[in-house]
């Protein structure tokens, strides 16, 4: 079941929920993806009824509902649904959770109506009849919810449990006799009657969970009976489900073999560097006093706090290569290493969910038939609307492993190669996924991106307001900023200064999180941020520093962020924070950090304002492209702007969406020659 799930590049857990789980519909889609996979018609087992958007038109015509068939038209323009497309419920129910109402150009009330309509449509072309609810609860379920809204079992747990508690009174279901299958029902009955999506089911049921948790424990409620249940669902977040337990003899080798050597720490055989370097010292021909006292007192120099690691030689470099070491441009940095060994699990996982094999060392896994048995599964369950890149890059990492450190063959090497080249995505620059999400900023949405700030600290502003109002007439005197400034509003302006920032710039996600007050100059009003070219990527002691010199507007509101607004920011203790965005985890382990997450609460909030999802790093090509979307001339000056040491690097990134420009100054041309009537 999991393998036929993966083939038909489903969630693992697909072909197991459709069969196990009583009432639980497949979607339309899901059909049409195990029909390729196993080469059988299996579409025909989906529900009756409208099973085209033109149908569905024609039936609700019929029945007169005007006002829902301009509603189900346009959502046909808006998803690009055409009317031979089959209707499903749940792909509506997840396009709209999926645009809020910025994105779609709605109000939020008016987003809401459009979906009530819209499912209105699909369920039966007309209104359903009053849902049950808790009104309707009698007997022990009516005194287990009566008792419920006297605990102390938080609010929103009492909430859900009305739907939870009329699913079970209506089928007969004891509160003693609720069990895992039991929950599996009623997700299947969520996910076919409700307008959550299926992600927000799943959550609901979860919550059940815990809700069942605080029933049995809690004192007003824990004479009625009830026991905990665990969920019925995987980990969502391992998309093979596979026991980390099976792989923990891989894992072992890779964390104590593979990644010190990976990390520079030893060679292939375990061997230290220091003693390594200490026994090539003995081998020396002739070390006078002096050349030893020499290279004691420069080690002893390379350990203190602050130097730059042990010293070595310059013609120990060639020794090290050929002993199993890897010298300082060869190794990886812990990040690196944890992204990739990331990778090693995602294979090893991979080959075990669809091959049921396992690999218990490394030997095996960089093997080239299992590397094509697992890559396969991998390439398998990562299918989407675009080509991803992820399998080639996790086979180039696993290349490096099997040549240096299993000291592969070169027939294997030359199979491992082929399958590189076979799984590669072949573009250059910025991924096609991501080229779509740019080509969505069109000029309104630009628009709303560069009024960002304004928009967002004109909100606060008038929260403000009516908190200071509010604050005087209760306690009859102004508010200190700290009275009435909540934390999550103080984020809130912090991220918009983040965007100002890149607005200017475009610096990456790294250089704006760890801006530090030090670097910050204010002069006739503006403010000017020097960050280091050593902590620029690919610049280095004696590049030109990374400058951000901010505006008018901008820099007031970063004067304002830092006298009024930081201060609610810096955690207890964490006074000395360093940063502009001081880190915001309550542990005293954690001061002195930087505001990791910070751009993702950028990124949010462009999402609810602008209606446009993008992730941390694709701000900085929203950046050029906005700038080149003005104008394909200002290629010179986008290439300056990101940084870009050569305009080819530029070319490579814009080269598609510049043609799109080309394309659409074409038609602009086009339009512009018509003499009569335009089509």
């Amino acid at each position: 079941m999991r393998a036929l799930s993966l083939r038909a590049g489903l969630g693992s857990k697909t072909v197991s929920d459709i069969l196990s789980i009583p009432g639980l519909k497949p979607r339309h889609k899901t059909l049409v993806a195990l029909s390729k996979a196993t080469n059988k018609e299996l579409t025909s087992a989906a529900d009756s009824g409208p099973q085209t958007y033109q149908q569905l038109l024609d039936a609700l015509k019929v029945a007169g509902k005007g006002t829902l068939v301009s509603r189900v038209k346009w959502l046909m323009r808006k998803a690009n649904l055409f009317g031979n497309r089959p209707v499903c419920r749940h792909d509506v129910i997840e396009f709209f959770d999926r645009h809020n109402a910025a994105s779609l150009g709605l109000s939020k009330g008016s987003r809401s109506t459009y979906k009530s309509d819209v499912l209105a449509a699909l369920d039966a072309c007309g209104a359903r009849n009053r849902k049950r609810g808790v009104a309707d609860l009698t007997g022990v379920y009516a005194d287990v919810h009566g008792a419920l809204k006297e605990s102390t079992i938080p609010e929103s747990y009492v909430m859900l449990a009305g739907s939870f508690f009329i699913f079970l009174q209506d089928r007969g279901i004891s509160h003693q006799a609720i069990t895992t299958a039991v929950l599996s029902e009623y997700f299947a009955h969520r996910v076919n009657v409700s307008t959550a999506s299926e992600q927000r089911c799943r959550r609901h049921v979860k919550d059940v969970c815990t809700l069942l948790s605080h029933l049995a424990t809690c004192p007003e409620t824990a004479h009625f009976g009830f026991q905990p249940v665990p969920h019925p669902f995987a980990n969502q977040k391992d998309k093979f489900d596979v026991d980390n337990a099976l792989l923990a003899p891989l894992l072992a080798e890779f964390d104590t073999r593979v990644a010190p050597w990976l990390l520079g720490e030893r060679s292939r055989e375990g061997l230290t560097k220091n003693d390594f370097i200490a026994s090539l010292d003995q081998q020396d021909d002739v070390v006078t006093d002096k050349k030893a006292a020499l290279r004691r007192n420069r080690a002893k120099k390379a350990a203190l706090p602050g130097a730059n690691g042990e010293h070595k030689p310059q013609n120990h470099d060639e020794a090290l290569l050929k002993n199993g070491f890897l010298t300082t441009t060869k190794r990886w940095s812990e990040k690196t290493l944890a992204t990739r060994r990331g990778y090693i699990v995602s294979l090893a996982k991979a080959l075990a969910a669809s091959c049921d094999v396992v690999p218990e060392t490394i030997a095996e896994l960089v093997d080239p038939e299992f590397l094509e048995a697992a890559s396969e599964a991998l390439r398998d369950s990562n299918q989407g609307d675009h080509d991803s890149g992820y399998v080639g890059a996790v086979l180039k990492a696993v290349k490096k492993i099997a040549r240096d450190y299993s000291c592969c063959t070169e027939t294997d090497l030359k199979q491992i190669q082929d399958l590189i080249i076979f799984h590669d995505v072949k573009y250059v620059g910025i991924a096609p996924r991501n080229k779509v999400k740019l080509i969505q900023f069109t000029e309104d949405r630009i628009q709303k991106t560069v009024d960002l700030s304004g928009t967002v600290v004109s909100l606060i502003n008038e929260d403000m307001k009516r908190r200071r109002a509010s604050y005087r007439k209760k306690h009859g005197k102004a508010p200190e900023i700290s009275d009435i400034l909540h934390v999550e509003t103080a984020r809130d302006i912090a991220a918009m200064v983040a965007h100002e920032i890149l607005l200017k710039r475009a610096p990456r996600s790294a250089n704006v999180i760890g801006i530090q007050l030090d670097w910050i100059v204010f002069q006739d009003g503006e403010a000017r941020i020097t960050v280091p070219a050593v902590e620029v990527k690919g610049r280095g002691q004696g590049d030109a520093n990374l400058v951000v010199p901010l505006g008018q507007s901008a820099s007031k509101l970063l004067r304002h962020y830092i006298e009024t607004v930081r201060p609610v920011l810096v955690a207890e203790g964490d006074d000395a924070n360093p940063y502009l965005f001081p880190g915001q985890a309550p542990d005293l382990q954690n001061r002195d950090r930087p505001y990791a997450s910070l751009l993702l609460r950028v990124t949010r909030l462009l999402e609810e304002h602008v209606g446009a999802r993008i992730n941390p790093h694709l701000y900085r090509h929203l950046i050029g492209w906005i700038w080149l979307k003005e104008s394909v001339d200002n290629l010179p000056q986008v290439q300056r702007l990101l940084g870009h040491k050569s305009l080819q690097t530029t070319l490579n990134y814009y080269a598609e969406l510049d043609e799109n420009l080309v394309f659409g100054n074409w038609q602009d041309w086009i339009d512009g020659k018509r003499k009569g009537a335009k089509p």
